[in-house]
């Protein structure tokens, strides 16, 4: 045997006994409650344990699950041939259940997709635990270990008892096994504790009563679905059964009054049930997140690839932008924002508001801001730009409508720039004068997608050193309306308030008057743009 085979040789060998002698151990604890039959039960965790080993470590431990499950038959007492019948039935079931999930359902050991919870159930749950049921009743009957009028109450235990052990026991392995660190879920340790409490609490009053209580059970595995997802369902389940099973055997609860084997069925029908749900409910909530997860990516790139990646560098211009994306993550802003250079050397910086948000309005934006740049090169006035953008919409998107302003920023490195602004329908830009004044730049015009001959106009402006261009979108003044609106008078005197700043600071002052520390997520976009011309520095005097 060669070093690599010899290697993989030991994790293997580990596997196997670490699985017969778990296997064995439950085997033994589950034989104990062997009422009607040597080696029948109605609660047989083996199966579940057999399962998720073979699903989770392959096909080739499938000599742990036999030797697990000869040794313990071995010890009933029942004939060897018998023993070997109970093992053949055992393995084949562990087999056949793990085959017909991956072959048939292309089962994921996660159980995030109500899929794998209904295949677990049907497939390994109700079709494979069949074989082991029918080998070994069938066994049993050959050892004159049953009569032949007790085959089918026989079969039934062990068919019902198999699939408490898919049902209940599988599950918590694959998840413990898949789940781990157990982050993902929005729950923490501290509710995490005092859900263990109340429901080994509620469990130990049901189950020690024979009013039929079972009903309140239900919320608990609700709340640890809900907040910690499959590890949590998993585990209510578990400490369920950890108080139910015990009191029933002893004739406590509401099942109490049957035959031994027939309470310990009704008591592992409804564990079964239990988990079957709390597992479908926690895999729905996992879907939806991945759905939500998957829409919030996609939003996110598209609203990415709708606005510049980064503002450019302008010689001798100082630019700073903030833009915040309102409402639910999943929603695409209309807000957008653009600076680019024309080949004649001078800028086009727009800012602008499209109506509405999500996919609608994401097309919009993309028509505007890409229709707007291919207009910029080859016309120099922004109202002809705006005009143009007007035009597209109303041929592409005749329900859409947005409110642009649009500049074109000339820049002298002697003397300052000057900007020429059209508006149509937006907010009008300011300009924060270096000695602290405040002056609107631009003439309100008709909002753009709405006539067919919109009023747009032009107006200049010269910007000095120490002078800053400030533009924005109506979410800056209406982010917690109807609550509180910031009105024009309260954004100047937050503007003027910044003189002397740099673009970046001038922006955060802003934002910090403005918006305040309000905790609430703003009810519209907001798209902050400043564009300032530094002072200049004055050198060295001459002797």
């Amino acid at each position: 045997m060669q070093g690599s085979d010899r290697g993989n040789w030991k994790p293997y060998a580990v596997k196997v006994v670490v699985l017969a002698g778990v296997y064995y151990g439950a085997a033994k604890l589950g034989l104990n409650l062997a009422f009607s039959a040597p080696s029948v039960t109605a609660i047989w965790a083996p199966t579940g344990i057999a399962l998720a080993a073979i699903l989770l470590w392959g096909y080739r431990v499938w000599p742990g699950v036999a030797l697990g499950a000869m040794l313990a038959n071995g010890w009933t007492g029942v004939p060897l041939y018998t023993v070997a019948g109970i093992t053949v039935g055992n393995t084949l079931e562990a087999l056949a259940g793990a085959y017909l999930l991956r072959e048939l359902a292309d089962f994921r050991a996660s159980l995030e997709r109500v899929r794998d919870v209904l295949a677990l159930a049907v497939l390994a749950g109700a079709v494979s635990t069949t074989i082991s049921a029918t080998i070994g009743v069938t066994s049993l009957l050959v050892g004159n270990e049953i009569a032949s009028s007790d085959l089918g109450s026989v079969w039934r235990t062990w068919w019902l008892g198999d699939m408490g052990g898919d049902l209940v026991v599988a599950p918590a392995l694959l998840v413990a096994a898949t789940h781990w660190p157990y982050r993902r879920a929005p729950g923490r340790l501290l509710e995490a504790a005092a859900l263990v409490a109340v429901v080994l609490g509620v469990s130990a009053l049901v189950f020690s009563q024979s009013t039929a209580l079972t009903f309140v059970v239900f919320p608990l595995l609700v709340w640890a679905a809900l907040r910690f997802w499959q590890p949590g369902a998993v585990g209510a389940i578990l400490l369920v059964a950890s108080i139910a099973i015990p009191l029933t055997e002893n004739d406590l609860g509401p099942f109490s009054g049957h035959p031994p084997d027939d309470r310990l069925l009704l008591a592992q029908g409804f564990l079964g049930i239990a988990s079957l749900t709390a597992l479908v409910l926690a895999a729905v909530i996992t879907e939806r997140r991945r759905a939500e997860e998957a829409v919030e990516y996609v939003a996110g790139t598209l609203q990415e690839s709708l606005l510049p990646s980064h503002l450019p560098v302008i010689p001798g211009i100082e630019t700073a932008v903030d833009f915040r994306a309102a409402g639910r993550q999943h929603l695409v802003g209309g807000d957008f924002y653009d600076l680019f250079q024309r080949d004649d050397g001078s800028w086009t910086v727009l800012v602008g508001d499209v109506l509405g948000k999500g996919a609608t309005a994401a097309a919009t934006t993309g028509l505007a801001r890409y229709t707007l740049r291919a207009a910029a090169v080859s016309e120099s006035r922004p109202s002809r730009i705006l005009g143009l953008l007007n035009d597209a919409i109303r041929r592409q998107s005749p329900d859409q409508s947005c409110t642009v302003a649009c500049g074109r920023l000339e820049v002298d490195a002697a003397n300052g720039a000057r900007v020429t602004l059209s508006v149509g329908g937006h907010p009008l830009p300011l300009v924060l004068r270096a000695d602290g004044r405040v002056e609107p730049v631009g003439q309100p015009g008709t909002m753009l997608g709405v006539l067919p001959h919109p009023q747009l106009a032009d107006q200049t402006a010269d910007l000095a050193p120490g002078d800053a261009l400030v533009l924005y979108t109506d979410g800056l003044t209406d982010a917690y309306a109807p609550g509180r609106i910031v009105k024009r008078a309260g954004l100047v005197a937050a503007l003027e308030s910044c003189a002397g700043r740099s673009a970046t600071e001038i922006a955060s002052g802003i934002r910090e008057a403005v918006l305040g520390v309000v905790e609430a997520e703003p009810r519209d976009d907001i798209v902050l743009l400043v564009l300032r011309i530094p002072e200049r520095r004055a050198g060295p005097h001459p002797r």
